[in-house]
C-alpha cells in the first residue's frame, strides 16, 4: 500500500539528492540543483495557501517519490501552453532508483489521483509528458490516464493525458 504525506522541510536534503541523481537528470531536473535552490523553490510550497500541493510517497514506511498537484487556473502560462484553463495538473517522479521499473510509478500515480487529488481539487486531472519520455507515458497510461492531445510544453513536443476523458 502506498501512503502519502505532505512535503516537509526535513525532506529538502533527500529531495536535493533525488533531483541530482542521474535518472532524474534525463527528464525531470535537467541541470544540477543546490540545496539552497531546493529550499528556495519548495519552502513556499509548504504553506497550505500555496497553489501547489506537494506530497511524498511511501511504501512500507520508505520514501521513494514525490508528487504535486495544482489548479491550472493558478498557472495561466502553463494552462495556455497546454490549451486547458480548467482542471488540475499532476507532476511526479520516483526519486529512489531501486523503485523504478517495478510498477511503483503507476501505482503511486493512480492512488494519488484517486485518493489525494480529489480532496484538494475536484476538477478533471491532467498530466503532460515529453513525447520522448516513453516510460512516463506508458506509466500514466497504465495508471488510467488517456491520451488527450498533442501539445508543445516549453518548446518540447509533448502529450497531454487526461484521467477523466478520452480523445
Amino acid at each position: 500500500m502506498i501512503e502519502f504525506r505532505s512535503l516537509t522541510e526535513a525532506d529538502f536534503l533527500m529531495l536535493c539528492e533525488w533531483l541530482n541523481s542521474p535518472h532524474m537528470r534525463a527528464h525531470y531536473q535537467k541541470t544540477p540543483i543546490t540545496i539552497e535552490e531546493v529550499q528556495g523553490k519548495y519552502s513556499e510550497r509548504l504553506s497550505p495557501s500555496h497553489p501547489t500541493h506537494c506530497h511524498i510517497a511511501r511504501y512500507n514506511g520508505e520514501t521513494f517519490g514525490m508528487l504535486q498537484c495544482y489548479s491550472l487556473r493558478n498557472y495561466p502560462d502553463f494552462a495556455s501552453e497546454i490549451g486547458e484553463q480548467d482542471g488540475v495538473a499532476v507532476d511526479l517522479f520516483i526519486g529512489e532508483e531501486r523503485f523504478i521499473g517495478k510498477d511503483f510509478g503507476k501505482a503511486m500515480l493512480r492512488s494519488y489521483v484517486l485518493n489525494v487529488v480529489p480532496s484538494i481539487f475536484p476538477q478533471e486531472c491532467f498530466i503532460c509528458h515529453a513525447k520522448e519520455n516513453k516510460i512516463a507515458i506508458r506509466g500514466s497510461l497504465s495508471a488510467g490516464f488517456l491520451p488527450y492531445r498533442d501539445v508543445i510544453e516549453r518548446g518540447v513536443e509533448s502529450l497531454l493525458l487526461s484521467f477523466d476523458r478520452p480523445i
